[in-house]
């Protein structure tokens, strides 16, 4: 009378790391004499998994600071890749998320026309269930249980979101030359079917008024509601804000002071829900007059250990001559190098980069800036064998005398469990006349009073009644 059961252990799996190239060309009116500063944001937009592959769809935004001999000019551009993945872990049913981070970048110039060559590098994971029987109970035998957590269900879904945000420059804006967007997710949960999600947002614009480069850094709070599945406000979520577009609409007339703007932001909103259950399995049986043959199998599922979001105030020496001063930072982003779980804590490193324009005699040049960083953020619940991952969004960046940044990370914690469930069993019959004497039975040191009616084919409960019951016996004697 054994009885099993069904159930899928799901993991959250690293499939792999690929490298793909993209040659984006963009023209403009004006001759390039030079390229002053290449941003680029990767997004991926969303997947189509099949047995043993699955193939992506993302698209690169592209913002060229250049001079035409005079001027310093400015473009957007927004390209389209796919690339695909192969793994002997991925099913039709694989539910995948992705980190994108430009390893290399080069601009080409020809007349008017500028070539990035870019070299992306995608890692990849993948929800992976596992369907295993397991022995869940048995009528007329005596089973030793344990309560486990698993991960039950895991979803992901890739939401479109537009931010329209009415701001005000400090200056009159005679030229847009850059719009730049980050986004910092500060509370989300489900209610009803609606996604609602609030945040911090920066916008930096950077332009000329009255011939000087101005960028100005306008923080603005965001609330969003988002339709999904009624079936997460069960889940834990997992949520991560990716700008793909940022467009600015300005009305600029003659004589007039334009200060004011609209800032288009298109963004994708991943979300990952997962489900943590609590399943008994049966990790031994007997019966009292048989034995059993177990077949048992090891299956792993991913618990999460715990996440936050915190901002964090960095300052740090310009890497410059003192007599060197840049007059603003320009396509400014962060990639996160290690995330080490800690003791209710997370160490995370990274760099920040960014492009410095100097002004000189010949027109507008551009450094490229790099300055690592390392922060400690505090994460309840989490623990050393935790695997932490971060994401590190540069909210604001200030270049006088020297370098603040003002910085949002996201950790996310997880731990992969492995258990041991049996799989199959056979009945094996035995001798009862082979069993020893309850009267000649020891129990050794360690030895567990399961260990022990198992060895005698009794409940525990009537040995301990019979070891009650002979201990009242040796005193009435004694």
């Amino acid at each position: 009378n054994v009885q099993f059961l069904s159930s899928s252990f799901t993991s959250r799996k690293f499939i792999g790391k690929i490298q793909t190239a993209e040659s984006i060309r963009i023209s403009v009116k004006q001759d390039i004499t030079e390229v002053v500063s290449v941003g680029i944001e990767n997004c991926i937009n969303s997947y189509e998994s099949t047995v043993g592959e699955a193939s992506f769809y993302g698209k690169t935004n592209i913002r060229l600071l250049y001079s035409d001999g005079t001027n310093l000019c400015s473009s957007s551009y927004n390209a389209d890749f796919t690339a695909s993945i192969q793994s002997e872990l991925l099913t039709a049913d694989s539910k995948l998320t992705f980190d994108v981070v430009t390893v290399d970048s080069k601009a080409d110039t020809n007349a008017n026309t500028a070539t990035i060559s870019v070299l992306l590098e995608v890692s990849v994971y993948a929800y992976v269930a596992q369907s295993t029987p397991y022995f869940a109970d048995g009528e007329d035998i005596y089973v030793n249980k344990q309560s486990v957590e698993v991960l039950e269900h895991a979803n992901v879904v890739n939401l479109p979101m537009v931010l329209d945000e009415e701001l005000t420059a400090s200056h009159n804006i005679s030229t847009v030359l850059l719009a730049e967007c980050s986004l910092c997710a500060g509370n989300y949960s489900v209610h009803d079917g609606v996604l609602q999600i609030s945040g911090s947002g920066s916008a930096r614009l950077t332009y000329l008024s009255g011939g000087e480069i101005v960028t100005d850094t306008l923080p603005f709070d965001f609330d969003r509601e988002l339709e999904v599945d009624d079936g997460m406000a069960e889940c834990q979520l997992r949520l991560t804000l990716c700008p793909k577009t940022t467009k600015v609409r300005l009305d600029i007339s003659e004589g007039d002071v334009n200060t004011t703007f609209t800032m288009e932001i298109g963004a994708m909103v991943t979300v990952e829900a997962t489900k943590i259950g609590v399943m008994d399995i049966v990790t031994d049986a007997y019966g009292s007059g048989c034995d059993f043959g177990f077949t048992r199998q090891t299956v792993t599922t991913t618990i999460p250990c715990g996440s936050t979001v915190c901002r964090k105030t960095v300052n740090a020496s310009l890497p410059v001559e003192k007599d060197k001063r840049p007059l603003t930072a320009v396509n400014v982003g962060a990639i996160v190098t290690n995330a080490q779980s800690r003791e209710k804590s997370a160490q995370v490193d990274g760099v920040v980069y960014a492009t410095l324009l100097y002004g000189t005699e010949n027109g507008y040049i551009g450094e490229q800036l790099e300055l690592p960083f390392s922060q400690t953020v505090d994460v309840d619940y989490l623990m050393p064998q935790c695997k932490s991952h971060a994401r590190v969004t540069v909210m604001g960046i200030s270049v006088k005398d020297d370098v603040t940044l003002d910085l949002c990370i996201t950790v996310d914690a997880e731990r992969e469990v492995c258990y041991t469930v049996i799989v199959d069993a056979e009945e094996q019959p035995f001798d009862k006349e082979q069993l020893p004497a309850i009267e000649v039975c020891l129990a050794h040191k360690g030895e567990t009073l399961w260990n022990l009616a198992k060895s005698l084919h009794m409940s525990q409960e009537d040995l301990q009644k019979e070891e009650a019951r002979m201990e009242a016996a040796s005193d009435s004697s004694g």
